[in-house]
C-alpha cells in the first residue's frame, strides 16, 4: 500500500512538470488530481449531501498537476452513474464555491466514473466529434487520488456554466440558461420535450431547470416554446435552427438516444445576446447506442433518421422532418458527421491513442465497475453486464460499422446534393467602405442562398442568391473590417452545405475559410 501511495505522487510530481503550458482538456494528456479531506470517511458527507439534494457540499483542498487551492467545494453528482454502493462516483468539484479561484480559465470541475462505458471512449470520443459542427463541452480523461490514495480513472467534461456561454456562444455569463434534464422521462409521463402545456410558466418548473439567475428566463423559454408548437415563421430569430439541425444530426448518427432525440433530456438551452436560443448537447457517456436494452436486441444500428417525424411530442424533431428545407439540412449534416468520422475510420483511430494513453490507468483501477477485460474488448465488441437483468453494450467498431452501412444504404442518404465550385468574393472600396460581389458556381441546385454577418458577434443572416452567366451571385453594400459567410444550397431532394461544417466554419472576408 505504501509503494502504491509513493508511485502515485511520484507521477503527480511528474505529471505537473509535463503540464506546463498545456490546456486542462488537452486530449493528449492525462491530468492528475488529487483531494485531501480530514480524516475519517471522506464518502459519508458525500452520500449525506447527495441523498438531500440541496446544493449541500464537502470542503476539502485540490492539488490539479501541481498547482493546489485551498477550500474548495466537492458533491456527488448524477443519477444513473450515482449509487451509494459504488466505490467511486461522478464528482462536481467547485474551486470557486466559497473562494474566487480557478485552474487556467476552470472554476467548475466535472468528473464523470464510467459505469455505464466499458469502452471507456464514449463520452470523450462523441464530444471530440460534437465539437467539430457545435458549441459542446471539451472532454478528456484525469487519474484522480484522494488523501493519497489512487481512487481511479475519470472523464472530465467541461461545465456548462456562464463562462461556457460567454466563450463559445456571444452569451453573457448571467444570460438565461436552462438544462434539459427531467427526472421523470418521457416513459413516465413528462420529459424535458420543449412540448406546448400552457402559457403559465409555472406548468414547466418539474421539466427544465433554469440555471441562470434571472427568473423571467422562464418566459423566454415559453416564448421559445409556442414559437416551436406553432411552427412560427420567426423561428429563426429566437432559435439557432442550423445548431439545432446539428444536434439532431449529431444524435442520430452515432446513437446518442439519452438525449432530446429519444429520452428527452441531457441538454442545455442557453440563449445569446441576440436573443437567440442554441442548444448544447451534454452527458454523452451512452452514446453508440450505450443505453443498454435487457434481455433484448444487442445494438440497433437500424435506427431510423426519421423517427419521430410525425411524433407530436417531439416539436423540435417534427419541425424540422416536416419542413422541405430543414429536412436537407438535417440530412446534410447527417452526411458530413458520417463522411468525415466514420466512413472513413476517423473515429477508429482517435479512439486508438485514446486507449494506448489510458490503459494502464484502467488497469490500475480497482473501484471501476467494469473489468480491464472489458475495456479491451468493448473497443470491438459486445460486453454484457448482469444488474440483475443481462445490459450488453454495443462495441466501438462493431456498432459504428453496422451504423455506416445501414445509413449509406439510407433512401435519404442515396439522394444527389448540389455540386459547389470555389467561391469568389470582389471588394470594391469606396470611401473606405466596400461593397463585396459574391459569387459561386454550383451544379444539380434549384435555390442557393448566402448566410453571412458583417460583426462577429451578431447572428448570420440569409439572403438568396442570383443566378447569371453560369453561376450565382449577391452584392453585399457597406461592408467594413469584417465579413463571414457561408453557403447553403438545394435541389428538389437534397441540400447541402458549402463550408461542410458551417456554420462552425465559415468563410472570412479574404475568401479563406476559418473554424
Amino acid at each position: 500500500m505504501i509503494a502504491k501511495k509513493y508511485f502515485f505522487l511520484f507521477f503527480l510530481f511528474l505529471s505537473c512538470h509535463l503540464a506546463v503550458g498545456q490546456d486542462f482538456y488537452d486530449l493528449n494528456h492525462l491530468p492528475t488530481i488529487e483531494l485531501n479531506f480530514p480524516p475519517g470517511d471522506w464518502q459519508y458527507p458525500l452520500h449525506y449531501y447527495h441523498s438531500r439534494d440541496q446544493d449541500e457540499r464537502h470542503a476539502g483542498t485540490a492539488i490539479i498537476d501541481g498547482e493546489r487551492f485551498d477550500s474548495i467545494a466537492v458533491k456527488y453528482k448524477g443519477q444513473s452513474s450515482y449509487s451509494r454502493d459504488n466505490e467511486k462516483n461522478p464528482l462536481n468539484i467547485d474551486l470557486n464555491f466559497w473562494h474566487k479561484q480557478k485552474y487556467q480559465a476552470y472554476k467548475n470541475l466535472k468528473l464523470s466514473n464510467g459505469n455505464l462505458d466499458p469502452s471507456w471512449l464514449r463520452e470523450v470520443l462523441a464530444y471530440q466529434i460534437a465539437r467539430k459542427y457545435m458549441a459542446a463541452p471539451k472532454s478528456n480523461f484525469v487519474k484522480l487520488v484522494v488523501n493519497g490514495e489512487f481512487h481511479g480513472l475519470y472523464g472530465n467534461t467541461e461545465a456548462v456554466t456562464g463562462d461556457f456561454g460567454k466563450k463559445y456562444l456571444n452569451a453573457d455569463d448571467d444570460n438565461v440558461r436552462f438544462k434539459g434534464n427531467s427526472p421523470f422521462g418521457r416513459f413516465s409521463g413528462g420529459a424535458s420535450s420543449l412540448e406546448y402545456l400552457g402559457d403559465e410558466a409555472f406548468i414547466y418548473h418539474k421539466y427544465y431547470e433554469l440555471k441562470s439567475d434571472d427568473k423571467k428566463g422562464w418566459n423566454e423559454l415559453v416564448k421559445l416554446i409556442k414559437a416551436l408548437h406553432n411552427r412560427s415563421q420567426k423561428i429563426e430569430e429566437i432559435l439557432d435552427m442550423n445548431s439545432a439541425i446539428w444536434m439532431l444530426a449529431f444524435n442520430n448518427v452515432l446513437l446518442n438516444l439519452d438525449s432530446y432525440s429519444d429520452f428527452q433530456q441531457n441538454y442545455y438551452l442557453i440563449q445569446d445576446n441576440n436573443r437567440r436560443f442554441h442548444f448544447v448537447s451534454w452527458d454523452l457517456n451512452l452514446s453508440f447506442d450505450g443505453l443498454g436494452k435487457p434481455s433484448g436486441t444487442v445494438m440497433q444500428p437500424n435506427y431510423d433518421p426519421l423517427k419521430f417525424k410525425e411524433d407530436k411530442r417531439f416539436p423540435l424533431i417534427n419541425l424540422v422532418l416536416n419542413n422541405p428545407t430543414y429536412r436537407k439540412m438535417y440530412f446534410a449534416h447527417c452526411r458530413t458527421i458520417l463522411e468525415e468520422n466514420f466512413s472513413n475510420n476517423w473515429y477508429k483511430t482517435e479512439a486508438e491513442a485514446h486507449r494506448r494513453l489510458i490503459d494502464e490507468t484502467v488497469k490500475a483501477d480497482t473501484n471501476w465497475l467494469f473489468s480491464y477485460d472489458d475495456f479491451n474488448k468493448n473497443f470491438t465488441e459486445t460486453v454484457t453486464r448482469e444488474m440483475p437483468a443481462p445490459f450488453p453494450y454495443p462495441g466501438i467498431v462493431e456498432l459504428a460499422e453496422a451504423r455506416t452501412d445501414f445509413l449509406k444504404s439510407h433512401r435519404e442518404y442515396q439522394k444527389m446534393p448540389p455540386l459547389f465550385g470555389t467561391p469568389n468574393a470582389i471588394f470594391e472600396t469606396i470611401d473606405s467602405l466596400s461593397n463585396v460581389r459574391i459569387s459561386l458556381p454550383v451544379s444539380n441546385v434549384k435555390t442557393v442562398y448566402l448566410m453571412f454577418r458583417k460583426k462577429s458577434k451578431k447572428s448570420f443572416q440569409k439572403m438568396e442568391m442570383i443566378w447569371k452567366e453560369n453561376e450565382y451571385f449577391i452584392e453585399i453594400p457597406n461592408v467594413k473590417k469584417k465579413l463571414d459567410y457561408y453557403f447553403y444550397a438545394e435541389n428538389e431532394e437534397a441540400g447541402g452545405f458549402l463550408p461542410k461544417r458551417a456554420a462552425k466554419a465559415f468563410f472570412t472576408k479574404k475568401s479563406k475559410i476559418q473554424e
